[in-house]
């Protein structure tokens, strides 16, 4: 497009925050509008007590998968130059403790490949180091605290024309283009109902719970990744910037019992100090940062905002992130989606010269290379909820023996091709189908899964713990 749009972007989260340093930086002129009215801390550790109502889960672990990273690397180098500059490590996926001991030439290849490079991050870090860039641009205007509660819609020939938005103190701001940046909880659906325009969606739940807690060593100095299963739970750990990690613990919905034990932060640790795969975690005696937190309404959705021919159901309205497509956060896809979005919206409007096609243009390719992990995120859920409910050491999907992702990883460590393309998968840089390319490699390692079900990719199979060792724990 040839001219300047005036553009609204609501929500400064991490995909509005890249959408509207896209578009500023691609010449636009933009409003970003946040509801949240609190002040930007001053250093990443005030960061991590920001108050972001708006957005309850920045305290939970979040993945910035390499994706992330080469979105950074190649439109934004100054945004991940400050990250590192504010403590951000750079982990190649070869040195990831997930692989476990590697050959030579299979470390060679992963070494060789920029791409597979994660960012290890707090959310508020990685939101704090953004936001503080966003608002240097000369083309952005931050308004805070100034909700959104619809939008302007002019009707005429075609689909409707979207031409701002209107706000909570029922005021407006005029836009030719807005980006809905409004995460899992956005109402755009709802906006543009009352307008007569309908948008269809799936929904998936997950049927599971996360508790996750932040904690601080100074023995904790790399990327770092744990994972244990067992007695109902998969556990996690992922490294963070300034020392601090994160261990989250995955439970099923339904159960009660386990939601209500690992609620209390004091029996959470003890739990954890149960599990023999994160023996070495424990171990550097962590100080907790804050509580246990809950994340619940776990969920994957898929919105069409298109009709039955790939056009937009409304014109100058873009969803990027939640707001559009939204997968289960246990798996940290989101926040690399949400970046890759936000630069898909941004080309689509450069491309063309009208609204309408970029607006097809855009959800054509949010069709390839978003909605593919929603189709993902379900069948990894339906997996994993045969897993949570099968016997304690099984390895395997019960309905299809299709190998969990730490036999997966086992398996190709003989395989340097599949691992590689395995790694690239995992950071959402090859589609989830990258592995059909691999067929007589992905035999050989679901026939060596089956001959030694549940080895795990770093250490022998450990002793098992059951349900009652975890419930009888005690601060």
């Amino acid at each position: 497009m040839n001219k300047t749009l005036d553009i609204a972007v609501v929500g400064a989260g991490i995909g509005g925050l890249g959408s509207a340093l896209a578009f500023a930086r691609a010449g636009h002129r933009v409003t970003l509008l946040e509801r949240d009215d609190t002040p930007m801390p001053a250093d990443i550790e005030g960061a991590f007590d920001w108050d972001r109502r708006g957005a309850p889960q920045v305290r939970h672990p979040h993945a910035f998968l390499g994706l992330a990273r080469t979105i950074l690397r190649d439109r934004f180098p100054d945004v991940l130059q400050a990250l590192l500059d504010n403590g951000v490590n750079e982990v190649s996926m070869a040195d990831s403790p997930l692989l476990g001991d590697l050959g030579a030439r299979t470390r060679e290849m992963l070494l060789a490949d920029d791409d597979i490079f994660l960012l290890g991050c707090r959310r508020t870090t990685f939101e704090w180091v953004l936001r503080r860039i966003v608002i240097a641009e000369p083309n952005v205007t931050l308004r805070v605290g100034v909700g959104v509660t619809g939008l302007q819609v002019a009707s005429g020939d075609g689909a409707p024309t979207v031409t701002g938005v209107r706000l909570d103190d029922d005021t407006t701001v005029d836009a030719e283009l807005v980006i809905a940046s409004t995460g899992r909880r956005s109402d755009l659906p709802g906006w543009l109902a009352e307008h007569g325009i309908e948008v269809a969606e799936t929904i998936h739940d997950a049927k599971a719970v996360y508790f996750s807690r932040f904690y601080r060593s100074d023995q904790f100095s790399d990327f770092g990744f744990r994972a244990a299963i067992g007695a109902g739970l998969v556990c996690g750990v992922i490294g963070a910037d300034a020392g601090t990690y994160s261990i989250t613990a995955v439970v099923d919905s339904d159960d009660r019992e386990l939601r209500t034990h690992l609620n209390d932060s004091d029996r959470f640790d003890a739990t954890v100090r149960l599990m023999p795969e994160l023996a070495d975690v424990v171990a550097m005696n962590g100080t907790p940062i804050h509580p246990v937190h809950l994340m619940t309404g776990l969920i994957n959705r898929l919105r069409r905002y298109t009709d039955a021919s790939g056009d937009p159901l409304a014109i100058g309205v873009l969803a990027v992130g939640d707001a559009h497509t939204c997968t289960n956060p246990a798996y940290g896809r989101g926040q690399s989606l949400a970046l890759l979005q936000a630069v898909l919206a941004v080309d689509a409007i450069t491309e063309h010269d009208d609204l309408q096609a970029a607006g097809r243009s855009y959800e054509a390719a949010s069709k390839v290379r978003v909605e593919p992990w929603y189709h993902a995120s379900v069948m990894t859920d339906q997996m994993q909820q045969s897993q949570r409910s099968s016997t304690p050491g099984s390895s395997s999907n019960a309905a299809g023996g299709v190998p969990d992702l730490f036999s997966m990883i086992n398996g190709a460590r003989d395989e340097p091709e599949l691992l590689h393309d395995l790694m690239r998968m995992i950071n959402l840089l090859e589609p989830p189908d990258t592995l059909f390319r691999h067929a007589e490699a992905m035999q050989r390692v679901v026939a060596a899964s089956s001959a030694r079900a549940d080895d795990r990719p770093t250490r022998p199979r450990p002793p098992r713990i059951s349900r009652d060792d975890v419930l009888a724990v005690v601060a």
